[in-house]
């Protein structure tokens, strides 16, 4: 999956630091990133490159701009990262190759995939530094903690942490069949139940809730799998597996959610080729009879 990084090693304590030369800088406009492509893959520019550069001379005099996200260790190296907002897609003639792209770049073609997840991970804070620039309370201006990843309004003292939205995936079999489904608006592919859990219920009860209201079925032997962190949509995704409870397996679909709700056997699904995601992780699994 996306996340799996070793043997570098993901760190992400907040920290005081300044950029240094090495530092990668994963500059955004408008929802896409700075990408630079190179024979052994792509990365993010580093701020010595971009210190040269002409559309991005005041990187170096406003360093108040650079917003410290995290770090990855290889052994005792470390590379920092650091995010840049910028106001347009700069042109940036002294770097190597390089294009501005989507999310979608980085879930699906980004590699070596430590990269792919540091931009997942940007993104996620970018968003939410986005939406948090002023106070929910007051309104007045937030100012972030020199301490902790918190922003904190000077006014009236909120405090506010980044977001992390729990949701479920629910990997229901039955008579060697899975349940599988297919967006409405999605882009074809097959995929689980899933949904946000809700105020006031656990991530069992939400798998529960959710293939009701999705597929008209319930489930009995719910049982955790794993989790991944998923910052394109600032979620943490919960793992589940579980049974029909009983034997009447007809499908109500609801045509609102999903274009496609059906039970799909093994050999019925085609090669996957998407390592990212652990919805794909659990159906290459169950097609090669390993979940």
């Amino acid at each position: 999956m996306i996340q799996e990084i070793a043997p570098k090693r993901f760190w992400n304590a907040y920290e005081n630091r300044e950029p240094q030369t090495d530092s990668e800088i994963i500059c955004v406009s408008n929802g896409n990133y700075c990408i630079i492509h190179e024979e052994q893959g792509d990365r993010f520019p580093r701020y010595g490159e971009l210190l040269g550069e002409s559309g991005a001379e005041n990187v170096s005099k406003r360093q108040q701009d650079l917003q410290y996200l995290f770090a990855i260790f290889d052994g005792d190296a470390r590379t920092d990262y650091f995010l840049w907002v910028c106001e347009k897609e700069n042109e940036f003639s002294q770097l190597p190759p390089y294009s501005w792209e989507p999310t979608y770049y980085i879930n699906h073609k980004m590699m070596p995939r430590q990269e792919a997840f540091a931009g997942m991970t940007a993104h996620h804070l970018y968003a939410w530094y986005r939406d948090n620039r002023f106070c929910g309370r007051c309104g007045e201006q937030m100012v972030h903690d020199d301490k902790q990843r918190m922003m904190q309004c000077p006014v009236c003292g909120n405090m506010v942490f980044p977001k992390i939205a729990p949701a479920v995936l629910a990997a229901v079999q039955h008579n060697g069949k899975m349940l599988l489904t297919k967006y409405a608006h999605g882009d074809g592919n097959y995929a689980l139940v899933a949904g946000f859990v809700e105020i006031g219920e656990t991530a069992e009860e939400c798998v529960a809730r959710e293939v009701m209201e999705e597929t008209g079925l319930r489930v009995k032997n719910v049982r955790y799998y794993d989790s991944q962190p998923w910052g394109f949509a600032g979620n943490l995704m919960l793992a589940y597996t579980a049974e029909l409870d009983g034997e009447d397996d007809r499908i109500c679909r609801d045509a609102s959610e999903l274009a496609v709700a059906e039970w799909v056997a093994p050999d019925e699904i085609t090669d996957i080729f998407d390592y990212s995601s652990l919805t794909r992780e659990m159906i290459r699994r169950f097609r090669e009879g390993r979940l």
